[in-house]
């Protein structure tokens, strides 16, 4: 039995839940106040590269904003008050460089990578919103992966302390924060690899069995991948899990439904953890690149998850926006 696309009423209403609602919102009410920002220094910069720049980020905002304000619309939630429709000024402050200005706005985009990528993960009841949410928010890294390719050029970025190992084998070093994340990831990977395996021998329904055996396959090629790089950089390994686990459950006491749960929150956490290694890997463009592959992966994962939940009647059910609590 296909699963629906989204959650609807007995009227055939499209609905979404409480979160979802405070999703839209927010979303708004952090993109207004970015607006606003780009406004105010699109007066102040001298680059004419930058400011084409700004335009060109700005153009694509308010592009996606006129699109969620249409979602606001259609499920009737209150909005922000939106900022002014432009903001001028003449003349020009010396004082006010365009590093400075850069700085500002790339604070903004991290703080909306991060608004959008909780939506992405708290929008569970409508799937179509979820999608406009997931796309955003790859379209959002792209723009942050151009403003900070673009500083890079102009050496306006902040680099983090280099990562010192005894024998270096690679011309491009990694920042501290860069080896910690493919050690953060790696140590990650190997709990999950040992969740997925000690729940497979607990499981019950056998279509649940095909989507961890599938999960743990998506696991160990992340692994094998991660531990390429570990090795490559120089970073120490962390501990390999067992290669096969004794059960000393007894498999009568997990359900099907509390394992499915675990995992989905497993899932839920590592899409902030990729989220924070594709922002903070800012000197080894290719490590980022890798980093955001394994981000698509993982929100892919969690879609497909959430879907499967539904079908089997695992997922927990938010509060409906809009409903009588009657």
């Amino acid at each position: 039995m296909p699963v629906s696309l989204f959650k609807r009423s007995r009227g055939g209403i499209e609905q979404i839940d409480i979160q979802e609602a405070y999703n839209i919102w927010n979303w708004l009410r952090i993109r207004y106040n970015s607006m606003e920002t780009f406004q105010f220094y699109q007066n102040l910069v001298h680059d004419r590269d930058f400011s084409l720049l700004m335009d060109s980020l700005l153009k694509d905002t308010k592009k996606r904003m006129k699109s969620m304000e249409q979602e606001a619309e259609k499920f009737k939630i209150p909005v922000p008050d939106r900022p002014p429709l432009e903001i001028k000024f003449p003349g020009s402050i010396n004082q006010v460089t365009d590093k400075f200005i850069y700085k500002k706005i790339f604070a903004d985009m991290i703080a909306e990578l991060f608004t959008i990528s909780r939506a992405v993960r708290s929008s569970t009841t409508n799937d179509r919103l979820r999608k406009v949410f997931r796309e955003d928010m790859l379209t959002h890294i792209r723009n942050f992966e151009l403003l900070y390719k673009y500083s890079k050029v102009k050496a306006w970025e902040d680099v983090p302390p280099t990562y010192k190992i005894a024998s270096p084998t690679v011309k491009e070093k990694l920042t501290l924060t860069e080896a910690f994340h493919l050690w953060d990831h790696l140590s990650q990977r190997y709990d999950q690899l040992q969740m997925a395996a000690l729940f497979l021998g607990s499981v019950h329904d056998p279509d649940f069995q095909t989507v961890l055996n599938r999960k743990k396959d998506i696991l160990n090629g992340q692994i094998k991948q991660l531990e390429q790089q570990v090795l490559k950089y120089g970073v120490i390994l962390p501990e390999r899990p067992p290669a096969h686990l004794k059960m000393t459950i007894d498999p009568e006491t997990l359900t099907d439904s509390f394992m499915y749960s675990v995992i989905f929150t497993g899932i839920v956490e590592a899409i902030d953890l990729h989220m924070r290694a594709v922002i903070e890997t800012i000197k080894n463009d290719a490590l980022r690149d890798m980093f955001q592959e394994i981000l698509k992966e993982e929100v892919n994962i969690f879609d497909m998850f959430i879907k499967y939940g539904k079908a089997k009647g695992w997922t927990k059910i938010t509060p409906i926006y809009g409903e009588p609590l009657s």
